[in-house]
């Protein structure tokens, strides 16, 4: 049914009236609603300069700054490899929980689900002293979690394949440090449940090769230090070599003194010959003896014979420590280049593209963004209050309102 043409002017005739008087209290209340503004638009700006002028650490508004790592999540072609992993680690229970599934063909998952753990962040917590930074006194295991979640971030991009890991801080380089042992702990984690089981055990081969090859650095200094200090290559040219010498030095003895007695019945008692014969006999003497018991003032006297059978020992000790070591180097060696060729036939589960640098540049707080929004919020609360003081100052002049309302309070 058609409306009247009276109805529908009267309306368009309120309308305007309405939209005028809306109009005249704005401009009414103007002073108010610029004054207000204007008022919260500067206390703005100044307190945020005045965050500025205080340290970070006792300002009210700081800078922020968020540093972040990236690491390669390799998704393996089936369901097995995250399987098998998560069962193998005993995760496969909690992951499901977190609503991990461990049937699934994502590492990303679980990655992101890691950086969660109670195991994770407790180690950030007590490598930084979290609880004593942001002095926790009350359930200190479960405050210092939660405190550090509401700074942690770890975002997995299904796409690129990318895990984000992100720490926001006052101290660029705090953060920066705890973003980075983040990755070391992600990295252990994943070689402990078998993403990167075969780089685990390489750089395990790697480190004990280091130590056997040490070893056998330091044996055969000691076969060197043996060989010069006797001057042999071996223990059986020792002991050739000591037979010899002694040998030749009884030799030499006995033709010393059997010359001593074939000239001595010719001569007289203090012929010199006799006393130079005599002489020589006894440094012959005195040699053999000292090669016997092995100690002399000469610096080159090969060692006693009661002394071969110890050195003997000694010599057979370290040929035998060298050839366990020299026997465990090339084991250790196979499997290690065992493992290095398994190694380029896969891609390790996680990889770290780029650590985390300390940002010369803030993350947060938008100070400028702050004032403009306080300035548009004390805009629309003072044009809200205009309204309002002008409804109440329109119900105070209305005598039939204000009798309602007092009727309405008795």
């Amino acid at each position: 049914m058609a409306q009247p043409p009276n109805e529908t002017v009267n309306q368009e005739d309120d309308d305007e009236i309405n939209l005028l008087d809306l109009l005249a209290t704005l401009l009414r209340q103007k002073k108010l609603i610029i004054g207000t503004t204007l008022a919260v638009s500067a206390g703005a700006v100044l307190l945020a300069i005045g965050s500025l002028l205080l340290p970070p650490e006792k300002s009210y508004l700081p800078n922020l700054y968020t540093p972040k790592a990236a690491m390669l999540i390799n998704t393996p072609a089936s369901g097995g490899g995250l399987s098998s992993a998560l069962a193998s680690s005993g995760l496969s229970s909690l992951a499901g929980l977190a609503g991990v599934s461990a049937g699934g063909q994502s590492y990303g998952e679980l990655s992101v689900y890691l950086s969660g753990s109670n195991t994770f962040l407790d180690a950030i917590v007590d490598r930084f002293g979290l609880i004593k930074r942001y002095k926790i006194k009350k359930n200190v295991r479960t405050e210092s979690r939660k405190a550090l979640k509401e700074k942690l971030g770890a975002s997995f991009d299904e796409k690129t394949g990318v895990l984000t890991l992100t720490y926001e801080d006052i101290d660029p380089e705090f953060a920066r440090d705890v973003v980075n042992y983040g990755v070391e702990l992600l990295d252990a984690r994943f070689r402990t449940i078998g993403g990167n089981k075969n780089q685990l055990k390489k750089d395990q081969l790697e480190e004990k090769l280091g130590d056997v090859k040490a070893e056998m650095n330091r044996l055969e200094g000691g076969i060197q230090a043996f060989q010069q200090k006797y001057g042999v290559i071996s223990i059986e040219s020792l002991a050739t070599e000591q037979i010899t010498t002694v040998a030749r030095v009884r030799s030499e003895l006995m033709m010393k003194e059997m010359e001593l007695k074939t000239y001595g019945e010719l001569s007289r008692v203090d012929d010199p010959m006799v006393r130079r014969l005599r002489a020589e006999r006894d440094n012959l003497a005195k040699l053999l003896q000292e090669l016997e018991k092995g100690f002399s003032e000469y610096d080159n006297l090969l060692p006693s014979q009661k002394d071969l059978p110890k050195i003997a020992l000694e010599f057979a000790h370290l040929k035998r420590d060298i050839m366990v070591q020299e026997a465990i180097y090339q084991l250790l060696t196979q499997q290690y280049e065992a493992v290095k060729l398994s190694l380029s036939g896969e891609d390790p589960a996680f990889q770290v593209l780029e650590l985390a640098e300390a940002p010369d540049k803030k993350s947060g707080p938008s100070r400028g963004m702050i004032c403009v929004v306080a300035a548009m919020a004390a805009f629309f609360l003072s044009v809200l209050l205009a309204f309002v003081l002008e409804a109440i100052k329109n119900i105070r002049s209305d005598a039939e309102a204000m009798a309602k309302f007092k009727e309405a309070l008795r």
